[in-house]
């Protein structure tokens, strides 16, 4: 690996990061007329195809493999429990809720593969149950709600995402891993709905726009990039930057949402970060 590679691995990182902070907005926006289930359903039918026109262009098949599968499993849980919970909770909450999932990696490391995290991972863990607590006010006695419940799951599922595509990334195309990825969250999407009962999608400007970006931007672009970037970086330095997406997601819901943190709920988004990088 050329000494170079690193640094252009953590930009690709960087860039999925700001990409994904973009949705959060989005998705908030279009939640207010969509359903999540068919939403995820067309984002992802519309990653699938942009992939299947890129492998035929290039005269090659996707591969299949099955740690692709389980990051696709991953994605969804992550993606299903994070729009569900946006029904309930502001875009800026669950950017921060959701950037737990950081100081996770160590933890499911050290399960999966009997990794020891470091004393700072240990310390990471602490700060972001702490920063939790203060921003959705736990500490105040509130209990926890539906979207902050849904949302802790989603930070579980993209924990379990990035020590996935690790393992697959090292021997897989990154095209590969976002095909897989896009075919099962589709399947499973397509599933979900009668059970869940969410047909809605209507035709508006902002839920064509929110798909447009969820679809292109943040997934085929997005998920190439981490694939691209984990084979050059450690899963500790995706994560380290992938730090900044609540950043990003707090910016995108100032500007265009008016979304406003209370000074305790500043302390805990603040303890949040700070233990991002001390998980890494």
């Amino acid at each position: 690996m050329r000494s170079g590679d690193g640094l252009w691995g953590l930009l690709a990182i960087l860039s999925v990061a700001a990409l994904w902070g973009g949705t959060f907005t989005a998705m908030k926006s279009a939640f207010s007329l969509a359903d999540p289930m068919p939403f995820l359903l067309v984002r992802f039918a519309l990653a699938l195809a942009i992939l299947s026109l890129a492998y035929l262009i290039s005269g090659r098949r996707p591969s299949l493999s099955r740690m692709g599968m389980l990051a696709g499993i991953m994605v969804f849980s992550g993606f299903a429990l994070q729009m569900e919970g946006l029904r309930d909770i502001s875009a800026t909450k669950s950017a921060f809720i959701t950037g737990l999932n950081v100081p996770l990696v160590p933890l499911f490391e050290l399960i999966l593969f009997g990794r020891r995290p470091r004393l700072r991972a240990i310390l990471a863990i602490i700060l972001g149950i702490t920063g939790l607590a203060l921003l959705t006010e736990v500490i105040h006695g509130i209990p926890l709600g539906a979207g902050d419940i849904l949302t802790l799951g989603c930070a579980v599922a993209w924990a379990l995402q990035i020590v996935v595509v690790d393992r697959a990334s090292k021997g897989i195309p990154p095209e590969d891993v976002t095909f897989d990825e896009s075919l099962v969250t589709v399947l499973l999407a397509a599933a979900s709905m009668p059970i869940l009962g969410e047909y809605s999608l209507p035709p508006d400007p902002v839920v064509v726009m929110a798909v447009l970006y969820s679809g292109i931007l943040a997934t085929v672009l997005a998920f190439y990039l981490q694939a691209w970037a984990q084979v050059r970086i450690s899963p500790e330095s995706a994560a380290l930057g992938l730090m900044a997406e609540p950043v990003f997601a707090y910016a995108f819901a100032w500007l265009i949402l008016g979304e406003i943190l209370t000074p305790i709920q500043l302390i805990g988004a603040l303890l949040i970060l700070v233990s991002i990088p001390l998980a890494s």
